[in-house]
């Protein structure tokens, strides 16, 4: 007896932390029946067929299962469906895992018992709390119209292939935080595991107030709608899902297949915001049923939610490397960046040039104009070099009013020509309150340095552009510098334009 019950318990232990979805049924006498899984595991759960499934919770998890049996019991007496949802218990790993079980009982004395690991979501809820509330209203409907789910009209392939689509679809978002991977997962799992003939994402460009496609099955690609047009801007204007049975007898539909009957468009909401739409449309072999309308209903939350997640880790990306009041790469990223293209320039024998960047008398400015200012100054340099930078280039702030722009595949004779068309445009740039600056116009002083041409490591090219710098602000100002090789040169920094 003692060998039965640490047998069953391992068994059953084992395969509820393998199997994120489960459905068994159980007969009028208590005993499991038959066991669907989310994974074609069926071969291994052959010994709890036959069972009793109130011992079989009891040897599992002993005075816990309390909840659950009691679940069972209410659900025999009432003939109403009960829940456990967020069932905690410790994995064999020692990990702690949280089941939803749904209890399901029919007419004849059996039950179906819905089984779902709900721990990935629940990690993810706690670690993404500004959408916690949304995220747990989002598993719920999914669990319902999981629970809705007619597991007898179904044969066992089928359930195999729904359960699979739900599991792939709701945990894309905590695999990868790749928007286009997520989405492309998303629209994947729909038509590929569920049947539909197309299905497709549409993120909403406020701007320029367009639906544009980002992810599809069967549809043309790069297709963006104009505000009003179409089914899918229905969902959106109207915050709800749009069902049209026959889009031939709908005037808003736009024709995508030749064969389409039906269309389905939900509203992707995130934080009491539309985002998008989750759009599927089918053909004659493959009508959406009721099922399919609650089914696609609930995953638009988790859809939603993935986007937003996917959304903010790349803010998160961009912020981390980036200057926050000028947009430009930040001094930490620029060491980066510098010791990997050095290193590329040094492999492959090509150029590699920097230009270090210094606004003339910036706290005069500062002074007579007031930091808000100063700061649309260096917001105002910031875009000017965006604007002369090639999609090669790197352009960084430094640090105050020092600027970087590294220069891959550029020898010293191009960097230099870069330079004075950088310091003539900003020269000739009109800025408020450069009335006040010497010469009533605001210039910058560059130095220009260049591998292999005066460099032999990434910290003398940043050593050399700033001994060209200080040069050139001691002396004219508004000018470019460039440090002399050292064999036959005067060991200074010389003036090339200005």
């Amino acid at each position: 007896m003692a060998s039965d019950h640490t047998g069953y318990h391992s068994m059953l232990s084992v395969l509820l932390d393998a199997v994120p979805a489960t459905a068994l049924t159980v007969d009028g006498n208590g005993d499991v029946s038959q066991i669907i899984s989310s994974r074609r595991k069926d071969a291994a759960w052959m010994f709890a067929k036959g069972k009793n499934f109130a011992r079989l919770l009891r040897l599992l998890f002993g005075k816990a299962a309390g909840p659950l049996l009691a679940a069972c019991e209410a659900a025999a007496r009432t003939g109403q469906p009960a829940r456990v949802a967020r069932f905690q218990h410790e994995s064999v790993r020692g990990l702690t895992k949280y089941l939803s079980w749904s209890i399901l009982p029919d007419a004849d004395g059996t039950m179906v018992v819905c089984v779902l690991d709900v721990t990935e979501s629940v990690c993810l809820e706690e670690e993404f709390s500004a959408v916690s509330q949304q995220n747990a209203a989002a598993n719920r409907d999914l669990l319902a119209a999981m629970s809705k789910l007619d597991f007898r009209l179904m044969d066992l392939d089928q359930a195999h292939k729904k359960l699979s689509a739900l599991y792939r679809i709701t945990s894309v978002g905590q695999r990868t935080a790749d928007e286009d991977e997520v989405l492309d997962e998303i629209v994947a799992g729909i038509t590929g595991e569920l049947g539909y003939a197309c299905a497709a994402v549409l993120l909403l460009d406020e701007e320029r107030q367009e639906l544009v496609m980002k992810a599809s099955r069967g549809y043309p690609p790069n297709v963006r709608l104009p505000y009003g047009k179409g089914i899918t801007w229905h969902a959106v204007i109207t915050r709800e899902m749009v069902f049209v049975p026959d889009v031939s007898k709908d005037p808003r539909y736009i024709p995508a297949i030749g064969n389409g009957v039906s269309e389905l468009a939900v509203p992707l909401i995130c934080a009491d915001k539309v985002i998008g739409v989750l759009d599927v449309e089918t053909t004659a072999e493959r009508p959406l049923h009721r099922y399919d309308r609650d089914l696609i209903g609930s995953l638009a939350g988790q859809v939603a939610l993935a986007i937003a997640h996917a959304k903010h880790v790349a803010r998160v990306e961009v912020q981390a490397v980036t200057d926050g009041l000028t947009g430009l790469y930040n001094y930490r990223y620029f060491l980066s960046l510098l010791d990997h293209e050095f290193k590329r320039a040094v492999r492959y024998s090509r150029p590699l040039s920097l230009i270090l960047i210094d606004i003339d008398h910036f706290k005069r400015y500062n002074d007579n104009n007031g930091h808000s200012l100063g700061n649309e100054v260096l917001r105002q340099v910031a875009a000017i070099m965006r604007q002369a930078c090639r999609d090669v280039d790197f352009a960084v702030r430094y640090g105050g009013e020092e600027f970087i722009v590294l220069l891959p595949e550029t020898n010293l004779t191009d960097a230099c020509s870069f330079a004075e068309r950088l310091r003539t445009m900003i020269a000739c740039q009109q800025f408020a309150g450069c009335e006040k600056q010497p010469g009533k116009t605001l210039t910058v002083s560059i130095g220009v340095s260049g591998f292999p041409f005066d460099a032999s490591s990434d910290s003398e090219l940043l050593e050399h552009a700033d001994a060209a710098l200080y040069l050139a602000k001691r002396t004219t100002r508004n000018c470019v510098m460039t440090y002399p090789v050292k064999q036959g040169g005067t060991g200074r920094p010389r003036e090339i334009f200005g």
